[in-house]
């Protein structure tokens, strides 16, 4: 990869992990997250809840972890970078 792309990279990765910072400083997307997690600890406290309920909200609860792994990745991403970066500056 030449050094023009690979700037291009860099500025992708540094924008994505801003985005992904952002959005996990979001109170309005903390509050949301922090619902759909107590909704689906009250199914799964609720011992009158069919399997299907409790189901769903596993799902649930497994979709805001993949979110979460997503924008973590982005934030692992510009890490890794920036540890590069200063390992090819003290070579």
């Amino acid at each position: 990869m030449n050094s023009k792309c690979r700037g291009c990279n860099l500025s992708l990765i540094k924008q994505r992990a801003s985005e992904a910072k952002t959005l996990l400083a979001d109170h309005v997307f903390k509050a949301v997250i922090g619902e759909i997690r107590d909704d689906a600890v009250g199914v799964f406290l609720d011992a009158t809840c069919d399997i299907t309920r409790v189901a769903a909200a596993h799902a649930s609860v497994r979709a805001v972890q993949v979110i979460l792994d997503a924008l973590q990745a982005r934030l692992d991403a510009e890490a890794v970078e920036a540890k590069q970066d200063r390992d090819r500056a003290n070579d």
